[in-house]
């Protein structure tokens, strides 16, 4: 126990020293991907004193691949003065997720709830197939068939593991999707909709190939080629607002590059207490000079998590991005504020148009309850017969 470790360590040397690593529960996984993750390797020393904390961190490295359900770090035993075996014990997660699309098709809740009527034919449906850790290597394959308001299918896979060292990746992706609706101007902060359920109004197509590179474990760097394919009717395009593409079209294709920088040393990325996280993105849509469209875009976000007692956590994010060159750029690219990730809460019915955007974040959480569920034999996949859960209560403040 940490307790013990505590115990021995402290009372009688400053290092200790890791003379093996024993892997246990792995029957899927790489050794090598558990290794990769892991701050710690043979025949390094740690001070006695903060050797709990490092084996604790060190698991949270591991959960946070994303393929364990459980992670323990422990001392199995004491080979000499100082010196120790460390064991890693994981047990793997179910690596198939065929997950059924039940969603909404609309920004957010609360429009779908208020301005649309609650109307269930707005709902989309399908399935979203996931499998992970497919050649053992943290590897993902994912292919989405979605159905209802807006079809969409997508198959995309990722892997980090192009070399022995895991420190460059790959990920392909292609998409393809059409609607019978779609939002074609802004008129006072709110969207306006054309529907027409006889035929379809846009059509999407996607492909994109991203390069990764993690040379160190909290830092990555991804080069990104996309293009796109977007068409939409010519009722949109030519009647309703000729400056959807601009000009009066009805279709825009380019190709795009994409870099970008992701500094990561939150404790548990799904949900973070601690630590902080900064990316910097920059856009060039438009590689030649025939493509549709031609703006570069910078991106910035900086998020910080303060575990400030046991039971009370802060999160602060902010963003910032500008476009160039100054000028109005077509309506299907001029999004800013009150779309996707950049929801501001509390004007959820509302958009922001525009170049360039700022937004800061706040949330407050307050930890109700912490506990764990053994499901015991009612579970069948013995990965999830004990769930771990955690309630929390959240007061959110966005500038």
């Amino acid at each position: 126990t940490p307790a013990a470790i505590h115990a021995q360590a402290d009372s009688t040397l400053e290092w200790v020293k890791v003379e093996k690593i024993v892997l246990e529960g792995t029957r899927k996984t790489r050794p090598a991907t558990i290794l990769r993750e892991l701050k710690i390797r043979e025949g390094d020393s740690i001070p006695a004193p903060a050797l709990s904390d490092v084996l604790e961190r060190n698991r949270l490295l591991l959960l946070n691949l994303g393929i364990f359900t459980e992670a323990t770090i422990s001392v199995q035993e004491w080979t000499g003065k100082g010196t120790f075996i460390m064991k890693v014990k994981v047990t793997e997660a179910w690596f198939v997720y065929p997950v059924p699309i039940l969603a909404l098709s609309d920004r957010n809740f609360n429009v779908w709830w208020n301005e649309f009527d609650r109307s269930l034919k707005r709902l989309n449906y399908g399935l979203d197939w996931s499998q992970l850790n497919l050649t053992g290597r943290a590897d993902v394959l994912k292919v989405k068939a979605q159905f209802g308001f807006t079809n969409r299918y997508e198959l995309s896979y990722r892997s980090q593991g192009l070399n022995r060292r895991r420190t460059l990746g790959l990920e392909g992706s292609l998409a393809y999707s059409r609607a019978h609706e779609l939002s074609y101007k802004t008129n006072r902060n709110k969207l306006d909709f054309l529907r027409v359920r006889e035929s379809w109004q846009t059509e999407q197509l996607f492909a994109g190939l991203t390069f990764i590179s993690r040379p160190k474990l909290f830092k990555s760097q991804t080069f990104t080629l996309e293009y796109r394919d977007n068409w939409v009717s010519d009722t949109i395009a030519k009647v309703l607002n000729p400056d959807y593409y601009l000009g009066g079209k009805n279709r825009q294709r380019h190709f795009s590059a994409v870099y970008s920088l992701t500094v990561d040393y939150r404790d548990f990325r799904p949900y973070p207490l601690k630590g902080w996280r900064g990316i910097v993105e920059v856009r060039k849509n438009g590689l030649l000079p025939s493509d549709d469209l031609q703006i570069f875009r910078a991106f910035a976000e900086w998020d910080q998590y303060f575990l400030l007692n046991k039971r009370l956590s802060l999160e602060l994010v902010g963003k910032l991005r500008t476009s160039l060159p100054r000028k109005k750029p077509p309506q299907s690219n001029n999004q800013a504020l009150g779309y996707g990730s950049n929801l501001v809460r509390g004007y959820d019915y509302y958009v922001v148009d525009g170049l360039d955007f700022a937004l800061l974040r706040s949330s407050w959480h307050i930890l109700l309850f912490d506990g764990n569920f053994n499901l015991g034999k009612a579970m069948p996949v013995k990965a999830y017969r004990k769930l771990p859960m955690r309630l929390y209560f959240a007061v959110n403040s966005d500038l």
